[in-house]
């Protein structure tokens, strides 16, 4: 008896996933679905990217500086690349006309949206990855022009590769004459446009987590046999701060010294400001002094290079799993025995929208990252 109703429940089990994998797609859910999440992200990529941007502008002299005009880059590259492919979904989702998709539209769109806009960004991060290791020597530079050439021409870097390589390479071999075929391999433009930034981006912010390369600079030093000094993080402002030294013709014995006074110095101790060409320390940096004889070597340690390391690792993470699915499914398309029709389309949709977020999610990632 319990055997028939074992093998009762298992039949009937099984043909509720047959009948779920029988089901046949709703097209007018899907077609409200896709009306829905596209407007969602193109308004959702323009209000974070938006004030992703915002957020470095607002900083001073970011022009002068790589890594925010860099992300600057980036938000303007999520913004352009992911909101045209949208808008021109959008059309074809909301007009009943379709005349206006070509086939050159069409291919501007497939490029931007699955080849371009990786390409930029991965090599984005590998650039602000760079910019950690080269900060302290684009610091030393005090002519500011120099430093906004530098800043911008860094941030273009990516922009160039992406128009020199990545559209040669996937609009070149198009038939814009007959049935708008592309001849050229999918392997070879997901693998430079796609899975080379994302290894690429990985690979270096594992590098700026793990090796610290602290800098040097040679100035004179008293001779001593001391054991190197260590000054702690502190911020010592050029101009503004007093400090009391005793007056001219004070001397050690002319006052009575008291242990309990933490100010060993008269009470008519006059004020003087720091000499000009105090050194001003930064407070994410630690400075060891090597005192020997004749000259010192003081190297600035920075401390916050691991926690950006840390956090361009998250974002190249984040990065790969929601770029490199849609270019694994796309690749395999014919190799992929789908159980049935509704499996292949949400499996399909899923990663393309996976793919649209990611122009919100690592924006959102970026403005912390921006801090610090």
């Amino acid at each position: 008896m319990s055997d028939r109703r074992l093998s009762t429940s298992n039949s009937r089990t099984i043909n509720k996933n047959t009948n779920i994998l029988k089901m046949e797609p709703d097209m007018a859910q899907l077609l409200i679905s896709d009306k829905a999440l596209t407007v969602i992200f193109i308004l959702l990529i323009c209000l974070i990217n938006g004030a992703l941007i915002v957020t470095q502008v607002r900083k001073p002299m970011f022009y002068q500086k790589v890594k925010l005009m860099m992300i600057i880059s980036l938000a303007i590259g999520d913004i352009f690349f992911a909101l045209f492919p949208l808008v021109v979904q959008a059309r074809l989702l909301f007009e009943d006309d379709k005349s206006f998709m070509t086939c050159r539209l069409s291919t501007n769109t497939t490029t931007y949206m699955s080849f371009l806009i990786h390409f930029v960004y991965g090599l984005g991060l590998v650039v602000l990855a760079a910019e950690v290791f080269l900060r302290n020597r684009i610091q030393s530079i005090h002519d500011n022009r120099y430093k906004i050439v530098t800043a911008v021409a860094a941030s273009s870097v990516p922009w160039i590769l992406g128009l020199i390589i990545i559209l040669p390479l996937c609009m070149s071999n198009v038939d814009y004459e007959s049935y708008c075929i592309n001849s050229q391999s999918l392997e070879s433009m997901f693998g430079v446009s796609v899975f080379l930034p994302v290894s690429l981006s990985i690979v270096v912010s594992i590098v700026l987590s793990c090796v610290h390369l602290p800098t040097s600079q040679q100035g004179q030093a008293i001779s001593t046999n001391q054991q190197p000094i260590v000054v702690s993080q502190q911020t010592v402002a050029q101009q503004g701060h007093l400090t009391q030294y005793p007056p001219q013709d004070y001397a050690p014995g002319n006052v009575h010294y008291n242990p309990l006074n933490s100010n060993p110095y008269p009470q008519n101790a006059v004020s003087y400001p720091y000499p000009a060409n105090q050194q001003v320390m930064n407070q994410s940096s630690a400075v060891n002094i090597n005192l020997n004889q004749g000259v010192s070597t003081i190297q600035v340690i920075p401390m916050n290079q691991r926690a950006e390391g840390q956090r361009l690792f998250l974002i190249s993470i984040i990065f790969g799993l929601m770029v490199v699915p849609i270019s694994a499914v796309t690749l395999r398309a014919a190799d992929i025995f789908w159980l049935a029709l509704m499996v292949k389309i949400v499996v399909t949709k899923f990663v393309y929208w996976l793919m649209v977020a990611r122009s919100c999610l690592t924006p959102l990632i970026m403005i912390g990252y921006s801090n610090l």
